[in-house]
């Protein structure tokens, strides 16, 4: 039977596509390849997209150390589309802490398989293939984001946990090697001079005494984990480690409900307590089981008990410490869709590199020539990112600064000016306003250097400071920095993205050209927050990429990986400063 064809309204436009799905994978593997000579492997999870003989990466998990059986708290979200078949790759690498680049890493093992598969599974697990052999597995669990989100919010503290045993730490303790090489030490020592036990054996005494009381004590931590329908079990948080001690205090905690219990309250949660192992290999220490509505009517003082299952029922065991609530909030978490559609607002602003390491610019070889058939990198970057935000700016209005270029009539450096040549009001309308404000400026400056951005990061960070004041989520400011190499002012900028990161503001970086841009790797911080000195950042901010991994991408590509953890930073941020949206 021939169908009818499809339905088109007056004025020709077809109807509005349905809203895109969104879930969330949590990815988990067992029995890994080590990797390492010294130490165990160091995996991460990298997700991609398959598409013929092309694949696109999609995302990846966080780093972890030291473990074969790595179970991954940071989720991938992609968009599920049940008209289509969507192929996926897994794969899994061991890289090392001062680089994010999988290439440079050693390649643990892949799975390939589609999204349906792990949509219509409560916990899909597969072989990895490791260059036609299969070694260890990989598990992947689906959620599906939407809902009402709450957050629970609260602060636990152990007590009087249970040690573990100080004989199996020390054969594990990676000092183990310098203790028996000081023996060695002591021993020739005395037997090639004999007084000196008087002084030399007490004091090894004496120091490997207060080794081995360290070693007594447990460096505990927690992990929390939702059921799944199968009664498996998905982590949804993990801790900080504390050394050291039997009575640990932890930071406080902040749970998304969705992917504690997905948001029902009756979902068993189980809670356990490790003590923490610098080889990956923790120790359970016990653990318990609580829920979402338990915890919602707990109080300060509530206390359970932690139960090792290896040691339950055992002829007087109790229990391996005890698990005490000091502090609990459950609060409503808006999204980053309900702060958009209550009213808020992204405030774009873009800082364009003009230092004379990009080239002359009546060059065809210059970053910012602008003879060729396509737009350069400086260009397509603008395009990318902004045909992305304008839709969340009502007004239109963007501000545009240009650093590291000599100015008319006097021609001295200037480390910020406005692309349109009004000091006074760097405002361009719309993307394009931006464009033509850019290849103006290209023909009335010189480039010269060096390249600091850190004025400019300053200047976003003063208009982010008036938001950050008002009292509902009404601004975000969201800057694009583009440059050609490393920055000049590297402290002067960490500095200046330490104090933004208190306030209502993102910074997306993107290097063109060739440069070796490995140094600013640093300040996308994922793994761990920003610091100079002793001055940590509240937040990580700052999203940086190459260009040239973009180079034969689609610029929704681009866009899509720069601003891929905008929408988390900008619902995050108000929640932590406990704002709602402006119409809610």
């Amino acid at each position: 039977m021939q169908q009818p064809p499809p339905y088109v309204p007056a004025g020709g436009a077809p109807p509005p596509a349905a809203m895109v799905t969104k879930v969330e994978l949590s990815v988990s593997c067992e029995g890994l390849r080590d990797a390492d000579v010294f130490s165990k492997s160091d995996p991460i999870c990298v997700l991609f997209s398959l598409d013929g003989n092309r694949k696109h990466e999609i995302g990846r998990t966080e780093r972890i150390d030291d473990t074969l059986n790595p179970k991954f708290q940071k989720q991938i979200v992609i968009d599920y589309h049940f008209e289509e078949v969507q192929k996926l790759e897994f794969a899994v690498f061991d890289i090392d802490e001062n680089t994010n680049n999988i290439n440079q890493g050693d390649f643990l093992g892949k799975m390939e398989c589609t999204l349906g598969q792990i949509v219509s599974a409560s916990n899909f697990k597969k072989p990895l293939d490791y260059n036609g052999k299969a070694y260890g597995t990989i598990s992947v669990q689906c959620q599906e984001q939407g809902g009402l989100q709450k957050s629970v919010n609260m602060t636990l503290r152990g007590v009087k946990l249970d040690k573990k045993d100080w004989f199996d730490k020390l054969i594990r303790s990676k000092w183990l090697g310098l203790q028996i090489l000081a023996s060695l030490v002591v021993s020739a020592t005395l037997a090639c001079y004999p007084s000196a036990s008087y002084y030399v054996l007490p004091l090894y005494i004496a120091l490997l005494l207060l080794h081995l009381t360290k070693l007594g004590k447990s460096d505990p931590f927690l992990e929390f984990h939702r059921q799944l329908i199968d009664g498996s079990y998905a982590l949804a948080h993990r801790t900080e480690f504390i050394k050291n001690t039997l009575n640990p205090s932890w930071k406080p905690m902040d749970i998304n409900t969705r992917r504690l219990c997905d948001n029902n309250p009756d979902t068993t949660v189980k809670v356990e307590c490790f003590d923490w192992n610098s080889n990956g290999t923790h120790d359970l220490i016990g653990e318990f089981y609580t829920s979402l509505a338990e915890l919602e009517t707990s109080h300060a003082g509530k206390t359970w008990s932690l139960v090792h299952p290896k040691k339950k029922g055992k002829r007087g065991y109790k229990h391996s410490g005890e698990i005490v609530m000091e502090r609990v909030e459950v609060k409503r978490k808006y999204s980053f869709l309900e702060y958009i559609q209550g009213g808020c607002e992204l405030n774009f602003v873009v800082g364009i590199d003009f230092t004379g390491s990009n080239g002359d610019p009546r060059e065809s070889s210059s970053l910012h020539y602008l003879g060729g058939n396509a737009p350069n990198q400086y260009t397509q970057a603008i395009t990318a990112v902004g045909n992305v935000v304008q839709d969340y700016d009502s007004d239109q209005l963007y501000p545009a600064f240009g650093f590291g270029a000599r100015l008319p009539p006097s021609w001295q450096v200037s480390h910020q000016f406005s692309l349109n040549g009004d000091p006074n009001n760097p405002d361009c309308h719309g993307i394009a306003g931006i464009l033509a404000a850019y290849h103006q400026c290209i023909h009335s400056v010189q480039l010269y250097g060096p390249t600091n951005a850190s004025p400019i990061v300053g200047s976003v960070a003063a208009m982010a400071r008036e938001a950050f004041h008002q009292q509902q989520a009404k601004q975000y400011f969201v800057l694009l920095l583009i440059t050609d190499g490393i920055l000049t002012d590297m402290d002067q900028t960490i500095h200046m993205i330490i104090e933004a990161s208190e306030l209502p503001m993102s910074i997306i970086i993107i290097g063109v050209g060739d440069a070796d841009f490995s140094d600013m790797e640093r300040l996308d911080s994922d793994d761990k927050l920003l610091s100079l000195g002793p001055r940590v950042a509240k937040r990580d901010i700052v999203q940086f990429v190459p260009f040239r991994e973009f180079k034969n991408a689609t610029p929704a590509r681009l866009a899509a990986c720069v601003l891929d953890e905008l929408p988390d930073q900008v619902s995050d941020y108000f929640y932590s400063q406990g704002k709602e949206p402006p119409n809610d």
